[in-house]
This record gives C-alpha cells, sequence and structure tokens, in this order.
C-alpha cells in the first residue's frame, strides 16, 4: 500500500547516497495538526543493500492499520513519511577501488560522516516542507544510534540548523560500541572500527556514553526504546542501559519489549514498529491537548 502514495526521490548534497524518500499522505497540511514519521535505516552504517526505500513496508503497515479501523488514509495523524539514506562506510563483501571509483558513489564514510548526512538530510526537510519540529524520528539499529547522536550534538556541522522532533524512537539500537561488542566477544568489532575507528574512539561518539546530558539537550522530549525479544543481532542490554542514561538524564522515557521477530524484521515485516509509532502518535496528540 505505500506504492499508493505519491513518491519523490530528493537529493541533498552531492554524493548519490545524499537522498531521502518522501511518501505524500498530507504533505501540504493546512491544520498544522500533523506529523511527519521521518526514517534513518540500519544496515550497521555500511550495508548497500540496506537503503531508504526499505521503511516501505512499515509504511503499508500504517495505513493497514487505518483500512483495519474503518477509516480512511486521511484519518492517520500524518502528513508524509520520510526516509533518509546517508554515506556508507566500506563493506568488505562490496568492494570498491578508490582509484576508479567516482567520488560521488564511493562508499568510504567514517563518524561524524553518516551523522552530518543525516542533520543535512533533515535541515533539507525542514526548509522544503516546514514541519519544524512536528515528526517523529525513527531509527533501527545503526539509525537508532544515529537518531541519539543527532541529540547529543555528536555531529561536526552544527552550523546547519535542525528543529529537534517531538519524539525520538530508536529500535533494536546499538548505543555502547564498546559494551555490545565485548558482549559478543569481540565479534562486532569489524564493521564497528570501519564505522568508527580504533576502539579507542568508540566511547566519544557512543549515545549511552557521550558527555554532558540528554536533559539538557533534549528537554520536555519523548524518548522511546523498543527492541523484540527475538532479536539475533542485538542484545536487550544495549536498549535497557540506554533507558537508564536517558532516565538518569531526566527524560521521559517509553521503554517497549513487546516487539517480536529477529532484528531485521522490524522493516521486513513492520507491523510492530507501525504499532508503536502509532502509540507515540497518541501521545503526542495528548501532551497538545493538556
Amino acid at each position: 500500500m505505500a506504492s499508493s502514495l505519491k513518491y519523490t526521490v530528493h537529493q541533498y548534497g552531492a554524493h548519490e547516497l545524499q537522498r531521502l524518500g518522501v511518501w505524500d499522505l498530507d504533505v501540504a497540511d493546512k491544520t498544522h495538526t500533523k506529523y511527519w514519521i521521518v526514517f534513518i535505516h540500519g544496515g550497521a552504517w555500511r550495508d548497500p543493500r540496506v537503503a531508504h526505500d526499505t521503511f516501505a513496508p512499515v509504511i503499508t503497515r500504517f495505513l493497514e492499520s487505518s483500512s483495519t479501523a474503518g477509516g480512511s488514509t486521511g484519518s492517520i495523524p500524518v502528513a508524509a513519511f520520510a526516509s533518509l539514506d546517508y554515506r556508507l562506510s566500506p563493506h568488505p563483501e562490496f568492494p570498491q577501488d578508490p582509484a576508479t571509483t567516482p567520488p560521488d558513489r564511493f562508499r568510504g564514510a567514517k563518524h561524524p560522516d553518516h551523522l552530518d548526512d543525516v542533520r543535512a538530510a533533515l535541515a533539507f526537510l525542514q526548509n522544503r516542507f516546514g514541519f519544524g519540529s512536528r515528526y517523529v524520528l525513527v531509527g533501527h539499529s545503526a539509525g537508532a544510534c544515529l537518531a541519539y547522536q543527532l541529540l547529543a550534538g555528536l555531529s561536526s556541522i552544527e552550523d546547519v540548523e535542525v528543529e529537534f522532533p517531538a519524539a525520538v524512537f530508536g529500535v533494536e539500537g546499538i548505543y555502547d560500541m564498546t559494551g555490545f561488542n565485548a558482549r559478543f566477544g569481540g565479534g562486532y568489532a569489524g564493521f564497528l572500527e570501519g564505522a568508527f575507528g580504533p576502539q579507542d574512539r568508540w566511547d566519544e561518539a557512543a549515545p549511552m556514553k557521550c558527555p554532558g546530558s540528554y536533559g539538557d539537550w533534549y528537554p520536555g522530549g519523548l524518548a522511546v526504546l523498543g527492541h523484540s525479544v527475538d532479536d539475533d543481532m542485538v542484545d536487550m542490554p544495549e536498549t535497557d542501559g540506554m533507558a537508564e542514561r536517558l532516565k538518569k538524564d531526566g527524560v521521559e522515557v517509553l521503554l517497549v519489549k513487546d516487539l517480536t521477530g529477529p532484528h531485521d524484521d522490524a522493516w521486513q515485516d513492520g507491523r510492530g514498529v507501525a504499532r508503536i509509532v502509532l502509540r507515540v502518535l497518541d501521545i503526542l496528540r495528548e501532551r497538545a491537548r493538556e
């Protein structure tokens, strides 16, 4: 059903991966009461097979939820869906020759390149469509890390103005690279080093361990963390630890642990993510009535 919506692709930079997709429900929302849902995909910061269009199944679940409830797409409190691509780190299974690959196609990103792209993409969307903070930022796996890194101000392009979202939803995220890798016996060092460099640099980029306070960066915001009991790639301590950090910093946290299915079911199936985001929208609308 995502295919029934008007879909456009926009470039926010010169690299082929500096692009984003927009699915239009009511982009011209005259009431200014509807929210955008903005997605950051995962893929270990490097997988070229995971791109912005992998959000389509979640969009379909949103539309199905309205149909099941006897409503129309216009009854969903969403103006549009957007999904962001960003420059990727090298992947050993998909090598590129830097001598022959054009710069605008070469996947050689290193932190904070991925995050800088997320910030630039959000600025592009906000400047073009004017929705300000009326959006829910959803990130899966590495995308969840990027969402919370954004709040922590870990981008190198802070002069690019971005309004933070009404709610941030991290799904099965990676928030403490050192602890995560250690619990898996060092098995994830390869892609983490590819994205963040030597291990002694990981903590300064980790949303769970970075200095400062989310209470200062994100006052009054809603932080949502979700995890599947069946996740086969990222373990529950990542989500639990991030929840503890946010609560310690005085941020309101909604912790959801009733997702099911393996790691990539979050976007391949989409039911759980759609259900939780609809719940978040209910919370935001209730806040607005208070």
